[in-house]
């Protein structure tokens, strides 16, 4: 029974260490897409690749671009940093206290689903208000989705290893 114990968590810690690999990949590809968008809203007369379609500077040119006057592509930018800080220091607390583990992918959890939400808000608002669709915007939301399922086996294994 042990060999097949040692196993299971053998297999339980590869599968764990696939999702934070998968989360870094996602987070770093939203850095990446919220970098492009920043650029798109922040230098003078620059404009996205979008296709054929001109969404996505109908979604740079409306109201809802800016939060108080911060490009939401920074607001982006920053929370997809903050996602890679915390899944590097949850890596680095897994290493050397476990204590901090469950805080942090806590962290992770309620951010990207505070993400989540935002985004979805986001879409609702190029369906229903402005009636453009930025594919950018789009694949933001998309790599948050994903972040926060992945999220969510981060934090159910956090838990697992505080009750063992």
């Amino acid at each position: 029974m042990s060999v097949l114990t040692a196993i299971t968590s053998r297999l339980q810690l590869i599968s764990f260490d696939r999702v934070r690999l998968s989360m870094t990949i996602l987070a770093v590809g939203g850095l990446g897409v919220s970098a492009y968008l920043m650029w798109g809203y922040t230098v003078p007369g620059a404009s996205l690749a979008c296709g054929s379609s001109h969404g996505c500077e109908a979604v740079k040119n409306s109201v809802y671009a800016n939060i108080m006057g911060v490009p939401l592509p920074i607001i982006g930018l920053a929370c997809y940093l903050i996602l890679l800080l915390l899944l590097i220091t949850q890596s680095q607390a897994v290493v050397s206290v476990r204590g901090w583990s469950p805080y942090i992918a806590l962290a992770l959890f309620g951010l990207s689903l505070t993400g989540v939400l935002f985004s979805a808000y986001l879409t609702y608002l190029e369906l229903f208000v402005i009636y453009a669709i930025c594919r950018w915007c789009v694949a933001s939301a998309i790599i948050m989705a994903a972040f926060f399922l992945l999220s969510i086996f981060n934090l159910r294994h956090s838990n697992q290893v505080i009750q063992r």
